[in-house]
C-alpha cells in the first residue's frame, strides 16, 4: 500500500512537470518567435540601409567625378574666355562708315588739286584715319591706338557725274578720275575701302546699312564713326538701337554742313571733319563766273561753252589768243598744259564759287533784257537773284486772261525761251499761239509769283519762276529762307548751255518749275 502511495505521488509530480515545461515551451516558442520577428525585420531594415549606404556612396562618386569634370571644364571655358578676349583685344579696331554718294560727304576739293588723283585718293585716306584718331583721343583715349577700318560707298557713275557737274573732270575722263582716286584711298592704308556699287538707287545706302549692322554688334568693332547725316533715312536705321546703351556709346554721328533734321532726336554723340570733307556744298554744274581768273581769257574772247566752262583750252590743242583787259592791256593766253590737267580744273572749281573782286556791290539790279543770253545773277552768299521786272501795262493782264487761245493756257517755253522741245513732237498739249511783248511781260509777272522748286540754289539761266521774295507777308508762299536775301552784292554768272530736254513742267502756264 506505502508503495502505491509513492507511486502515485511520483506520477503526479511529473505530470505537473510536464506540463509546467510545456507551458514553458509555449512560452519560450512565443518569445522565440517574437525574437525572430524582430530579427527578421532588423535583418529587413539592415539590408535597406546597406543599399541606400551603397546608393549613397554611388551618388557622392558620380557627384564627385560631375564635380571633377564640371571643374575641368571651368577650367577650359576661363581659358577659352580668356583667349577671346586676347583675340577680340588683338582685333579690335575703329569702324568709320562713309556715304561718298552725297555732297555732304565728298573730300574737300583740296584732294582734288593733285596732278594724280590716285595722290589726292591716297592723302584723303591718311586725313581720314588722322582725323578719326583725332576724335578718339579727345573721347576715349584706350580707343585712339586701335586701328581704323574705313568703308566709303558710292555710285561709280554717280561719282563721275558729280565729278563732271564740279568741274573736277571732263566727261571723258571722269570714270578714269574716279578709278584712280578710289584706288588711291583704297591703297593710302591697308584697312580703307572705297567700294563702288555700280548703278542704281540707293545702293550705297543699303551697303552702308549692311555694314552697320554687320559690325555694331561685332565685339572687335569698338567704336563706328557714321558718317550719314545728310538722309533722313539712316535714322530708322540708328532708331532701332537708340534704346541700348551699349550701341548709343559706341556710335559717333560724323556730321557735315547739310545734316537731316530727325538726327537731332537721336542719343548719339556726334563730331565733324571739316578738314577732310567739304564744309559748303558744292558750287551749281558748269558754272563759269566772268570774275573767275581761272576762265577770264574764256570770257574776254567770248568762248565759253559747255566744253571750256571749267577748264578754257580744254578739247583744243592750239594755245588762245591773247585777250585785253578793261584797261586795254593785254592778258597772256592761257597754256593748255595748265589748263587741261586734272588739278587745273579742280583749282577752278574753287574760283568758280568765289565772290569775285569786280562784281560785288550796291549797284542797282538789272532789269530782265539787260543781261546777256545764258547769264543769270547770283549775291556773295551763292544765292540766287531775280532780275528787275518792268511794269505791267495796265488793262493787259484783264484783256489778255480774257482771251485765251482756242481755251489752253499759254506755253511759258515757248513764249518765254523762243522755242518748245515738244511742239514738233506733239507732246505739248498748250498754246503756241504768239504773244505781245505786253503780254509776255504779265506772263512772266504770273510766273515769278511762283517759287522755283530749286529755290535760290537754281542756276537754270531760262528759269522764270521765282527765287526771292521781298514781302512782309505773315503769310507767304514763299518759304522763310527765301526772304531777306541779300540782292545788294550781285554778280554775273554765266551758265553754258546744255541740250534740250523733253518738256518740262515749265511748259505749263502755271505750274512752278
Amino acid at each position: 500500500m506505502a508503495g502505491g502511495g509513492v507511486v502515485n505521488g511520483a506520477n503526479t509530480t511529473m505530470g505537473a512537470t510536464a506540463d509546467e515545461f510545456g507551458v514553458f515551451l509555449d512560452q519560450f516558442r512565443v518569445r522565440n518567435d517574437d525574437n525572430v520577428a524582430r530579427m527578421v525585420n532588423f535583418g529587413d531594415q539592415l539590408r535597406t540601409l546597406s543599399q541606400q549606404y551603397r546608393d549613397a556612396c554611388r551618388d557622392l562618386e558620380r557627384e564627385r567625378v560631375a564635380g571633377r569634370h564640371a571643374q575641368e571644364r571651368a577650367e577650359r571655358s576661363e581659358q577659352s574666355l580668356e583667349a577671346l578676349r586676347e583675340s577680340v583685344s588683338r582685333s579690335a579696331f575703329v569702324l568709320v562708315l562713309i556715304d561718298a554718294d552725297a555732297d555732304a560727304y565728298l573730300f574737300d576739293d583740296k584732294y582734288y588739286r593733285y596732278d594724280d588723283p590716285a595722290e589726292g585718293g591716297s592723302r584723303a585716306a591718311v586725313d581720314l584715319c588722322a582725323a578719326a584718331r583725332q576724335y578718339l583721343q579727345a573721347t576715349d583715349g584706350r580707343l585712339a591706338g586701335l586701328p581704323v577700318m574705313a568703308k566709303a560707298f558710292a555710285s561709280g557713275e554717280g561719282l563721275a557725274n558729280l565729278f563732271v557737274k564740279a568741274g573736277v573732270a571732263r566727261e571723258s575722263e571722269a570714270q578714269c578720275v574716279v578709278s584712280r582716286f578710289t584706288s588711291g584711298f583704297s591703297q593710302g592704308d591697308d584697312m580703307f575701302d572705297f567700294v563702288l556699287v555700280g548703278r542704281g538707287k540707293d545702293r550705297a545706302d543699303h551697303k552702308l546699312m549692311a555694314s552697320f549692322r554687320q559690325f555694331v554688334e561685332n565685339p572687335s568693332c569698338q567704336h563706328v564713326l557714321l558718317g550719314g547725316c545728310h538722309d533722313n533715312g539712316y535714322v530708322r536705321m540708328l532708331e532701332r538701337c537708340a534704346h541700348v546703351p551699349e550701341v548709343t556709346a559706341k556710335v559717333t554721328l560724323v556730321k557735315s554742313f547739310q545734316t537731316g533734321r530727325e538726327f537731332s532726336a537721336l542719343p548719339f554723340p556726334s563730331t565733324t571733319m571739316e578738314s577732310v570733307f567739304r564744309s559748303s556744298p558744292l558750287p551749281s554744274p558748269s558754272i563759269v563766273t566772268r570774275n573767275s581768273p581761272v576762265i577770264a581769257n574764256a570770257v574776254g574772247s567770248g568762248h565759253i561753252t559747255a566744253g571750256n566752262a571749267a577748264a578754257p583750252g580744254a578739247g583744243n590743242p592750239s594755245t588762245k589768243p591773247p585777250t585785253t583787259n578793261g584797261k586795254g592791256a593785254a592778258s597772256p593766253a592761257t597754256s593748255p598744259a595748265t589748263t587741261t590737267s586734272y588739278a587745273s580744273r579742280a583749282a577752278a572749281l574753287g574760283a568758280g564759287s568765289s565772290s569775285g573782286a569786280g562784281g560785288a556791290g550796291s549797284r542797282p539790279v538789272p532789269m530782265v533784257g539787260k543781261l546777256d543770253k545764258g547769264v543769270i545773277l547770283v549775291n556773295s552768299d551763292g544765292q540766287r537773284v531775280d532780275a528787275v521786272l518792268p511794269p505791267v501795262t495796265p488793262g493787259v493782264a484783264e484783256s489778255m486772261y480774257k482771251a485765251t487761245r482756242g481755251g489752253k493756257r499759254y506755253c511759258n517755253m515757248f513764249n518765254l525761251a523762243g522755242s518748245c522741245s515738244g511742239s514738233s513732237s506733239g507732246h505739248c498739249t498748250y498754246s503756241h499761239e504768239p504773244l505781245t511783248a505786253s503780254e509776255k511781260l504779265v506772263l512772266r509777272h504770273k510766273l515769278r509769283a511762283e517759287k522755283c522748286h530749286d529755290r535760290s540754289s537754281c542756276r537754270d539761266a531760262q528759269c522764270v519762276y521765282g527765287h526771292h521774295c521781298a514781302c512782309l507777308k505773315t503769310v507767304c508762299r514763299f518759304p522763310p529762307a527765301m526772304h531777306n536775301v541779300n540782292v545788294s552784292t550781285w554778280r554775273e554768272v554765266v551758265i553754258p548751255p546744255v541740250a534740250p530736254t523733253q518738256p518740262s513742267a515749265m511748259a505749263a502756264g502755271s505750274s512752278p518749275k
